[in-house]
């Protein structure tokens, strides 16, 4: 309690024993009135920060692919705070095609860049839509993934300093699929994770929020900021 409100509380007491008169009068009024105000100070200093996500609107981060040297604490800090609409920021999805169902055969490599940085609209592609690597390319990716280390759920290290991306997929009810927080604007699901999205009720959307990190933390300037939405089928 700081001292100019203890001196108010004093007071307080002061009239309060003064006012001896067991009925309301203008006097004891006055004094209830005073207290009233002080009740109310008090709590309004203890209130929490405006800006702060209730803690029940957390989404289950268990199953989030770390990419790079993001950390599941810089996440955190992420989703604590409600992600900031800024043209700035918005994101594009520079691959696959999503004007298109993209093909259930094999895993697409998400690309996405900022929306300010497009120079123009990209043309008539030589490659067939959703399939811009060889099948060679695919194979060895896929081989990569058989002889690679488990994927680890959570990610502690050293703390992260500069941009990175949460990615969530979710299915037709809303549903996350697949979470990804990377430090990379490129992406290509596990075999494993591909199915799970051919599998789930489509249409599909993927969700971009964005933030600049310095030591685990986000500062004023840095977001988070939503990336974009973007709805595309698998089929």
């Amino acid at each position: 309690m700081s001292r100019n409100l203890a001196r108010k509380w004093a007071h307080v007491a002061r009239i309060w024993k003064n006012a001896k008169c067991p009925v309301m009068n203008p006097h004891r009024r006055r004094v209830a009135c005073l207290l009233l105000l002080l009740l109310s100070s008090c709590s309004s200093d203890a209130s929490a920060p405006a800006a702060q996500k209730d803690p029940g609107d957390q989404p289950d981060i268990s199953d989030v692919i770390y990419v790079g040297e993001v950390t599941d604490e810089a996440l955190a800090r992420l989703l604590a705070v409600p992600a900031k609409n800024d043209a700035r920021h918005a994101l594009v999805i520079s691959s696959p095609d999503l004007s298109a169902p993209l093909p259930k055969e094999s895993p697409a490599t998400w690309q996405f860049q900022l929306a300010s940085q497009t120079k123009r609209e990209p043309g008539p592609s030589a490659w067939p839509v959703g399939n811009r690597s060889s099948k060679w390319q695919r194979s060895f990716h896929e081989l990569l993934q058989l002889l690679g280390p488990e994927r680890v759920a959570h990610a502690h290290g050293a703390a992260y300093n500069g941009d990175a991306y949460y990615l969530v997929i979710s299915d037709a009810d809303s549903k996350p699929r697949l979470q990804v927080f990377t430090s990379a604007m490129s992406f290509t699901p596990e075999a494993v994770d591909w199915q799970n999205l051919v599998q789930a009720p489509q249409p599909l959307t993927l969700t971009i929020t964005s933030a600049t990190f310095e030591t685990n933390d986000v500062p004023a300037d840095g977001g988070p900021f939503v990336g974009g939405a973007f709805s595309f089928r698998i089929e």
